[in-house]
Order: C-alpha cells, then structure tokens, then sequence
C-alpha cells in the first residue's frame, strides 16, 4: 500500500506538470498572432503626389513573405511582427500624415503672414450678403444694359407710370413713343433721352411742369473674372450694382503676395481703373471704385514694395509702399507716431545688394527720404526723464514736482509750493543735484540769508530736489504710558500716548476709559524717568515717584495735586487688595445637585463643595472622584515644550507621519483624590482647597476594566474582586514579544497611577479596582534589534525562493 501511494503521488505530479507546460506553450502561441493594423482613411485630395487613396489605407495585395519584421507598439508594452506589405502600408500612411502636418504648417504661417498685412482684417468676413447692395438708391453713374428693369415714372401736370425691360439690342418699348435705345447709357442720360422721346406726347415735359423719374427695378446680374493674387480667384455672378471692392470681398481680397495699391478693372482688354485700396482704408472712399460691367476682369498683381513698421506707432504691421512714398507716408499708414514716441529721429533698417545698412533719419528729414523695399522702419520710446524737473520736498505745504521753466531759483520753488510751514528748518535747507556722470551732491543753504538778502538766490539746475526738514524730525516721539486697573483691553501691556503739554494725570485716565471697579483709588504711582543720574554714586536715583489719591470723580485729593506730566512718564494704577471677582468650582456626576458652585471663602474645600451639593447619590462610585484642574504652564514650561516638538518633527523621516498638537498655554490636570478619606475627616490634609475653574467629578459604580497597549487583544473586560493584574492580562490574549511588563502601570478612575514593582526576579504587579485603565508599554527597539529582524525576514525570503527553485527543478526533471 505505501508503494502504490508513491507511485501514485508522482504520477499526479507528472499530471500537474503537463498541464502546465501545455499552458505554457498555449500562452506562447497567442504571443506570436499579429494583431490588425488598424486603417486610416485618407480624403483623397490632401495625398502628396505619387501616393493613391488605396496605397494609403493599405489595401494593396501583399504577397506572403518568410522574413517577419518586429514592431513595437507605441507603449513598448509588447512586439508585434508585421511583414513587409503591413510594413510598407504603415510607411504610406506616416508619409501621408507627414504631408497633411506640413501643409497645416504652412497654411498656419501665410495666416500669420497675412495678419501681419495692413488692410487684410478688411477681407476676414466668414459670409457675404449679394443683397446688400440691391436695396440702395439707384447711382447716377449706372450703366444700363440688357435685361434691366426700368420703372419711368411721370408726375405734375401729367400722371403715367410704367414698367418696361432693356431687350437684347439695348431698347425699350414704351406705350406711346416706341422703341427708345438706351443700351450704354447711365442713369441721367437715359432719362434726358426718354424725356426727350415723350415731350410730344405728354404736356409740360418740355417746360418742367411734368417730370420725368427714372429708376431701376430689378437690375441685372453679370458675371465678373477674378484673377490674380487674390484668396480664391475665380468667375463671379452678382448684380450689376456691385463695384470692384464687392467683388474683391466676393473672393476673400488679395493673398500675402496680392498687391493692395494697385487692382486694375479690365474691360474689353484696356485697363479703364486701378483701384489703391489705401484710399478706402485711410480715407473711407475713392472715386477709382467703380460699378462692374459683364464681363469684367479684376486682377490683383503682386506687390512692388512693402515696408515694416514697429515700436511706437499707433498701428504695428506690413505695408505696401509705391514709388514716391516717403516716410511721412509710411508713418500715415501707420496712424501715427503713438502718446510716448521718440518723434525727433527714426530708425531704418535697409537691405542693400551685399547685406543690410542703417540710417538714423530726424524729422526735418522724413519728407525727403524715399522708402524701398524691404525698409524696417523702428520708432522707439521716449527717454524715461524730465528736461525741465525740479522737485521740492519736505516742510512746504504744496510739496511735489514743478517746472524749471517758471521756477529757475529756489526762492521761486518756494513760492509756488505756497511757502514754509511754521515748523521748518529754514536754515538747514538741502539742494540735492544731479552731477553730468550722475553722482550726486549736497548744497546746504540758509534760506533766511536769502530771505534777508545777505545771501543770493540759487539758480536751480534740472531734476534738483530741495529737502526742507522740520523741527519735529529732530526731535523724538514723546509718550506716555499707563497700565493696571483701567477700562482698556490693553490694560495689562499699558497704553501708550501721545504726549501733550501740561497734560494731568486725570486727563490721561478720562482719555484711556476711566478705571475699573478693581481700581485703588489711594494707590496711583507716576514713575517719571530721571536725566540727571550721577554715575559715581551707586545708590543714585534712577527714577522720581509720585502717589496720588484719587476719588471715583477724578479728583486728585492727596499728593501732588498739581502735577503735570511730562513726557515718558509711566502711571500705573494698583488694583484694591479687597477686591475679588467671583470664582467658580464644577461638580459633575453622581451628587444630588451636580451644577456650578461659587467659591465663597478662600479656604473652601472639596468636602464643603460636595455638602452644598446635598451629598453622594446611591450609585456614586466613591473610589473613581477625581479632581481636574487647569494649570497655566509658565514661560520656561511652554518653551521646554515648544523646544521637544521641534527636535521631534526634525528628527522626522519622510516615511514617517507625526501630528503635533499645538502648545497651549494651559492645561487640565487630574488630581487623584481619596473622596472617602475626605468625607470620613473634612478638613485634613486629604481634603484640598478649591481653586477658580476645578471640576469635581463622581462617576457612578465602574464595573469594568480596560487592557490597552502592547497585548495581543486590547479589550475592556468586566471587573471580578478575584481577578489580579495578570489574569486581566490573560483576558485580552496575553503580553507580546514587545511588551515591556517591568514598566506595565494601572490608571485608577480618581486619576491617580500605580506602576509594577521589582522584588528580587518577580514582577509585582499593581491591585486592579474597578473602572481601572491597565496599560503595557512596548519595547524600544535598538539598531541591534532591527538588524536581527531584518536578517530574519531575509532568510524567509531567501528560503522560499529556494523552496520555489526546487520546484521548477522537479518539473525539468519530470519532462
């Protein structure tokens, strides 16, 4: 029987084996599937050349091939191999996209261009309205031929109206005179030749009683050619009323090579208009704007000359210039020069036969210097300084910048700044000047001796500042200072004021709020500052005091009573021995009267405080009375404090992540108190005395026992009297290889703590009460320690691995 286990157990394990070798090369063959490629259709019109619509959605025939080519995917995730037709398909497709990204390129380039291009925001119209030309009045020039529609209208003496229409040998038909031509006429001449042909039939033709109005009803439409540097050229049908630049709009206007100064209007092969679309862009109008004829050739040659002008103009940009064109001209192109243009001298930036030159052109010379193609005119700023500033500061009372022009002396300066003020230094006056290598200098003046002419006037240079100081600058800010029992919330700092003269002590006091309830009225104390303290002395005076009495009206009634203060005089006002504010003390939990109890004597203790609260109640839990107090942490406590929490968050790795609690500067303590003691002899040493803000608490019977830190199960577990700490300890799954049971402790409910104690080996552990806290510190490992642990779980690591390699080797063995 143990032998046919065996073999049986290595059969299975040849069983489980296959399987996974069968897995394996099932795995490996759908690797090796190609995946589809996918096809990306081509609008055939943006191929580049040689390439067809099925070339590039890789539709070709490809022939098998024994050479397999690897591609990696985009990610690098895994290869796929493709053969060469798939190969050359994805070829055909890259060059297409290269070829779109290279024309999207270089459309994006000739829009930068053309916005560059004065007069082309003319031309960026998204739609264009052919109607809008229709509904206008009909122009005199209006050239009538076939098919217009002709209103003749009749009014005054005689009355008629007809309608009539222009045949294809140039004639109407009218009712009475018959055919009249009027093919090539305009408006005002087809009107003096119907006129003519109806005087005999209808009276005051002829001497203006009846008149004759002529006008269109629907015109004619014409068919114009387009050609040239224009967006898109092409033939046109519209009305016979649009002129060239409707037709221009028709075609999206001239290009980035298309001329804009120069668009002829052919007619029967002769130029008969060239149209400088500048007029209509600087002036709004040109008489070269002329109605189209059918028939008509509009076209746009590229340009001559073009010009750049930036810096400071009103209108940045590409110009077209002609012959004859100056500076002047370019910069009315431009708009302008702009607010802040240096207008005393240009620059222009030339490109010669051999490479480029430079010409600084003034003003007196922009009329007469002609531009040529490829001009770079450069308008620059305005120095950022004044020819003509003097300035004056200080104690003037219209202090500020001024002209030189109208104030070339300092006594000048002073008086448009509308003079001294009362508290200036008018012999200590300042001229700060700006030396030619733009060091500065000071020049003191007495302007007194000025003022009495034994001194003479300044002659102010540009950009001069007069410094006028006055007196209160020399002299240092005066205060006082009062403190203690004064009806301010800066009363325990003191408030500081402004000195004033011959103010008094009870001036002080009103403009502060007046004093507080607490105030000593007998105890206020002046400490005035002493300017004369002999040095060789060591017992000498450093200060003067003065005690006054004052009454609740303010009246000084004892002391110095004519004292006047002076200045850095500090007067602090005593709060009253006799004075207390109310105090008060907390009871919670089980008393009958749990509440806020004031404090009414000074020795009040805990046992008084808990008979004016009628006593315990039936389920009160003596043992658990606790005592908490707010302590107020000194100086040297918060900054101890704030000093550990600094080494601890710098001693802080980035793995790690300590929440520090701010540093407050009281906190609540408990106290641990015998409450059975207390109420058994009040007023012993046991009994404490109550302070301000002390909360008595009394929780009810504590049938529990809490087990936290360093045990297996944390738990809370119900309190037995034959229970010791170490049965506890079993409760909540027994200590940890961390637990540091020496250092284990117990936290009773009044507050109070016990700790395990040593005898010879043995640990004594603390008694257990109810509603008791027992906690197990964790051990502190050295680097020892985490070493050891670290090598331990290495050698797991490299152990499993090991076991794993067996593995893989049994099955090797088994194929």
């Amino acid at each position: 029987m143990k032998l046919f286990k065996v073999r049986h157990s290595q059969r299975i394990s040849k069983i489980l084996a296959y399987l996974l070798i069968f897995v394996g090369f099932q795995h490996a063959a759908l690797a090796q599937i190609p995946q589809t490629v996918p096809q990306t259709q081509i609008p055939g019109n943006q191929l580049p050349d040689g390439v067809t619509l099925q070339d590039a959605n890789g539709k070709q025939n490809v022939g098998t091939t024994n050479k397999q080519l690897p591609v990696v995917d985009e990610k690098g995730a895994r290869k796929v191999n493709l053969t060469e037709g798939e190969q050359q398909n994805m070829t055909h497709e890259d060059s297409v996209r290269a070829a779109m990204e290279q024309q999207e390129t270089e459309e994006l380039e000739l829009e930068a261009l053309r916005r560059k291009i004065f007069g082309t925001k003319l031309f960026n119209i998204t739609t264009y309205d052919p109607n809008a030309v229709i509904n206008i009045p009909t122009p005199n020039n209006y050239v009538l031929g076939t098919n217009d529609q002709l209103t003749i209208d009749l009014y005054g003496y005689s009355q008629n109206h007809e309608e009539v229409t222009v045949n294809t040998d140039g004639y109407i038909n009218l009712a009475k005179a018959g055919l009249i031509n009027v093919s090539g006429m305009t408006i005002s001449e087809a009107t003096s030749n119907i006129k003519k042909a109806l005087s005999p039939y209808y009276f005051g033709v002829s001497n203006g009683t009846t008149k004759i109005k002529l006008s269109l009803g629907d015109v004619r439409t014409i068919k114009v050619t387009i050609t040239g540097e224009v967006i898109a050229p092409g033939t046109y049908t519209m009305s016979s009323l649009n002129t060239i630049m409707n037709a221009l709009y028709r075609s999206g206007g001239p290009n980035e090579l298309g001329s804009f100064r120069q668009v002829n209007l052919i007619r029967e092969n002769k130029v008969v208009a060239s149209l400088d679309l500048y007029d209509l862009l600087l002036k709004g109008y040109s008489d070269k704007n002329l109605l189209l004829h059918d028939q008509d050739i509009i076209q746009v040659p590229t340009y001559k000359n073009r010009i750049k002008v930036y810096g400071e103009t009103k209108r940045e940009g590409i110009f077209e210039s002609i012959e004859g064109e100056n500076i002047d001209d370019a910069l009315r192109f431009a708009g302008g020069f702009a607010p802040n243009a240096y207008q005393h001298k240009l620059k222009i930036y030339r490109n010669n036969t051999r490479e480029r030159e430079i010409y600084d052109v003034p003003l007196s010379n922009f009329s007469g210097f002609p531009l040529q193609a490829g001009d770079s005119l450069v308008i620059e700023q305005v120095l950022k300084r004044f020819s003509n500033l003097v300035s004056i500061e200080g104690a003037v009372y219209r202090p500020g910048e001024y002209s030189l022009n109208s104030n070339k002396t300092i006594s000048q300066l002073i008086g448009s700044a509308e003079g001294l003020k009362t508290e200036a230094l008018a012999g200590r006056i300042s001229l700060v000047r700006t030396n030619e290598d733009l060091t500065s200098s000071n020049i003191s003046i007495n302007y007194q001796d000025i003022l009495n002419g034994s001194a003479p006037d300044i002659e102010l240079q540009r950009e001069d500042e007069i410094l006028v100081p006055s007196k209160f600058e020399l002299i240092e800010e005066s205060t006082i200072r009062i403190s203690g029992a004064i009806n301010n919330p800066d009363a325990e700092e003191g408030v500081e004021l402004p000195f004033v003269k011959d103010m008094s002590i009870e001036d002080v006091i009103v403009r502060v709020g007046g004093l507080t309830e607490a105030a000593s009225l007998s105890r206020v104390e002046v400490v005035r500052r002493k300017k004369n303290i002999d040095v060789n002395q060591s017992n000498a005076q450093v200060s003067e005091i003065f005690e006054l009495d004052v009454t609740p009206d303010l009246l000084v009634v004892s002391g110095k009573k004519d004292l006047k203060l002076q200045a850095f005089d500090e007067v602090i006002v005593k709060k009253s021995p006799n004075y207390e504010e109310q105090t008060f003390v907390e009871v919670q939990g089980e008393v009958v009267y749990p509440a806020k109890y004031g404090i009414q004597s000074k020795e009040e203790r805990v046992s008084d405080i808990i008979r004016r609260a009628n006593g315990l109640t039936l389920q009160a839990y003596v043992p658990g009375a606790t005592l908490i107090r707010t302590v107020k942490l000194s100086e040297v406590e918060l900054e101890q404090k704030r000093k550990a929490y600094e080494e601890l968050e710098n001693a802080n790795d980035k793995t790690q992540i300590i929440e520090l609690e701010e540093v407050e500067e009281t906190v609540q303590e408990s106290i641990g108190i015998d409450l059975a003691k207390i109420l058994k002899n009040p007023g012993s040493d046991e009994d404490l005395i109550v302070r301000d803000g002390d909360i008595i608490q009394i929780p009810k019977k504590l049938e529990t026992v809490r087990v936290r830190g360093e045990v297996l199960y944390p738990t809370t577990e119900k309190f037995y009297k034959n229970y010791n700490f170490k049965r506890y300890i079993s409760g909540a799954g027994g200590f940890t290889k961390g637990s540091l049971k020496r250092k284990a402790y117990i936290r009773y409910p009044n507050g109070s703590i016990d700790r395990t104690k040593k005898f010879l080996v043995f640990n004594v552990y603390p008694k257990v009460e109810p509603g008791s806290e027992i906690i197990v510190p964790v051990k502190a490992q050295n680097a020892a320690q985490q070493l050891n642990t670290i090598g331990t779980i290495v050698g797991t690591v490299a152990t499993t691995l090991t076991t794993l390699a067996g593995v893989l080797t049994l099955i090797q063995v088994t194929k």
